[in-house]
């Protein structure tokens, strides 16, 4: 198969075809765990539970974009490099 089939098809190429390695996981548990704490210790102050959650939601977005931004590059210096493998400048 070849890899334009691949990610047309959905096989690779996309958020779900990227293992979560030990490290992620690990990573992950901690925010989780800190975000319940965070919460926890804002329940009683809806004002700043607000604000917190607006945060954490902004955060999120701006994960996702700077997700996007780096995939787009990769995937433009990936065809970089096959250019200059196949000796095309």
């Amino acid at each position: 198969m070849s890899a334009i089939r691949d990610m047309y098809e959905m096989v690779k190429g996309h958020y779900d075809s990227v293992a979560q390695t030990e490290e992620y996981r690990k990573c992950l548990d901690e925010v989780i765990k800190y975000d319940d704490e965070m919460r926890e210790a804002l329940r009683d102050n809806s004002k700043l539970l607000e604000l917190y959650k607006k945060t954490t939601g902004a955060l999120d977005e701006l994960h996702l974009v700077c997700a996007d931004d780096h995939y787009i590059e990769g995937f433009r210096f990936g065809v970089l490099m096959g250019l200059d493998i196949a000796g095309i400048h």
